[in-house]
């Protein structure tokens, strides 16, 4: 967590692919909701692929059902 939060403030906090990583990361630690609420930043972010969206919103239904992302992701 401490990392992927790291690699966010470096980016500014404009790179959906990091704030997904550190939504996955707090899955990882149990927390659903710091999970959650990072992956809907994740979604907000400007210009994001729809590709990328779809991703991202199957990680927050993960996550909205205290569940981590299976490895087959």
């Amino acid at each position: 967590v401490k990392d992927a939060k790291a690699a966010c403030s470096i980016m500014v906090w404009k790179d959906e692919d990091m704030i997904d990583t550190l939504a996955a990361a707090y899955a990882e630690t149990g927390d659903f909701d710091s999970a959650a609420r990072y992956a809907a930043q994740a979604l907000a972010v400007k210009g994001i692929s729809s590709e990328d969206a779809k991703v991202f919103r199957e990680h927050l239904a993960w996550f909205q059902q205290r569940k981590r992302i299976p490895f087959s992701q």
